[in-house]
């Protein structure tokens, strides 16, 4: 009996290495689709970041919370579009945001941090217009923005002790 393989077994090692080497590259092309998604959906969150940061939506924010602190829904229905209009602007891209996060399109954690104040702080300033217009369009308006303004503290405290965590960690290494 031969030390060596036949020409048959060579060639079942073969299959197996190829089938290793499919089943490995599957592997990792799943793991390449879910990293770049994950990036994907953290550029989506920095991206809104700069346009809230941007001195127009800046301006616009204060506008908007200057407007609602001086005057109610009755006021707002007397306006003529166009100004309604860039009224609801604010509001509707903070409801984008929030229906991004609320199906995870968006890095909740990002979204989070970079976004939080202005969706907690915004909400907080349109509540009662928020109130006046679900009253007389139906209780779903704002819904995701609801549940983000919400979620966002506690998101933001997960990830604080998080960091703590780390941080705790890397003092230990460096000992």
């Amino acid at each position: 009996m031969p030390a060596g393989l036949t020409l048959v077994q060579w060639s079942y090692v073969a299959q197996v290495v190829i089938a290793v080497s499919a089943a490995l590259a599957l592997v990792g092309a799943a793991a390449q689709l879910l990293n770049s998604r994950a990036n994907a959906r953290r550029v989506r969150a920095y991206e809104y970041a700069d346009r809230f940061n941007n001195p127009e939506w800046t301006t616009r924010a204060s506008r908007y919370r200057d407007y609602w602190g001086k005057h109610d829904y009755q006021h707002f229905k007397k306006l003529k579009r166009v100004q309604a209009n860039e009224l609801l602007i604010l509001p509707n891209v903070i409801e984008e945001i929030a229906a991004l996060y609320h199906r995870k399109l968006i890095d909740r954690d990002v979204a989070a941090e970079v976004l939080g104040l202005y969706v907690e702080e915004l909400w907080t300033t349109s509540l009662p217009f928020v109130s006046a217009l679900r009253a007389e369009h139906g209780p779903d308006l704002f819904s995701d923005w609801e549940h983000m303004q919400r979620d966002t503290p506690v998101r933001k405290l997960k990830a604080k002790k998080k960091m703590d965590c780390r941080r705790a960690w890397h003092r230990l290494l460096r000992g």
